[in-house]
């Protein structure tokens, strides 16, 4: 193995080996602030202790709901501690990777901010590629399902068979989660519980559809077909947008090739120069960390302003 290699082994070992040790200081000071808090409360009133610990529960079932919420939009079937001891690592990793490169502790100040949002940026990432997936297939499920409509097939049938022959697994195992709680607590409720793992628009719409439909007799493949090419239309701009995202982001990755290009041709036509400034000198690792952190935040920024979600 490579110097650079056992360096990069023996940061993940410590990082690992930092976050459990960092788990296990939080739980003995939870424990300690628990019995802490036992001792104070043992002096108030029935009424004080009872609305301070609503508040509490408040509190923590607040920020359970929202990581629960961000894994079951993200398709992640962990616990919630393993998730945030995984975030933890990253952090710190992300960390050690710039004190190792810096060759300084500042580089624990500047990459944990970093790798905080880094670790937000892929998994709002996964949170869209699937939102995207499942809102295609139900644009394709929807057309199925209209046609069979129209072909006299009951709605209940031709939903489980446009559902069937769909691609997508990821449609699939959240629609058969809606069939068998449908069973159970009944179809509207079934479809708002579909929107605990994906935020679709789409699918509030067919769901209202569907309701308007069941009220006014069950003869709605009228209002589907409206329903069909709503989506359908939608669908087809945000694939426009989406192109015109990527046309405007070509740009920022060809400003970053040419700006590479740039610093080996320069290194090469300076004999080396270069390369040993920015790398063998402190301040001049600051300076192309700092130099590749412009680059970076400047693509992310342009791909927010150029990004349009419908």
């Amino acid at each position: 193995m490579s110097t650079l290699q056992i360096d990069i082994l023996l940061l993940f070992v410590i990082t690992s080996s930092a976050t459990l040790l960092a788990y296990i200081v939080y739980v003995e000071y939870q424990r300690t602030k628990h019995i802490e808090y036992i001792k104070k409360s043992i002096a108030f009133t029935d009424e004080d202790f009872t609305d301070i610990l609503q508040e509490q529960h408040n509190d923590t079932q607040a920020f359970s709901e929202k990581v629960a919420m961000l894994l079951r939009y993200a398709g992640f079937n962990i616990p919630q501690y393993l998730f945030l001891l995984i975030f933890t690592a990253f952090i710190l990793f992300i960390g050690a990777l710039f004190s190792l490169f810096l060759e300084h502790w500042s580089g624990f100040v500047i990459g944990i901010p970093f790798g905080l949002l880094l670790f937000t940026m892929i998994l709002q990432a996964r949170i869209q590629k699937r939102k995207k997936e499942f809102n295609k297939a139900l644009a394709v499920a929807i057309a199925v399902l209209v046609k069979m409509m129209k072909n006299g097939i009951g709605f209940e049938q031709a939903l489980l068979k446009s559902i069937s022959v769909s691609s997508s697994s990821l449609f699939k195992n959240i629609f058969e989660n809606f069939f068998q709680e449908k069973n159970a607590i009944g179809e509207a409720e079934a479809f708002e519980h579909i929107n605990n793992y994906i935020n679709s628009k789409e699918l509030r719409i067919f769901a209202l559809a569907i309701k308007i439909g069941r009220e006014s007799g069950g003869q709605f493949s009228n209002t589907l077909e409206k329903v069909e090419k709503t989506i359908a239309y939608r669908e087809k701009m945000q694939e426009k947008v989406d192109v015109v995202t990527r046309e405007g982001s070509i740009g920022s990755y060809v400003v970053i090739f040419i700006t590479i290009f740039l610093y080996f041709a320069l290194d090469q036509n300076f004999d080396g120069k270069i390369s040993t400034y920015f790398m063998q000198s402190t301040y001049g690792r600051f300076q192309l960390l700092g130099i590749l952190l412009w680059v970076f935040f400047g693509v992310m920024t342009n791909k927010f302003i150029t990004r349009v979600n419908k």
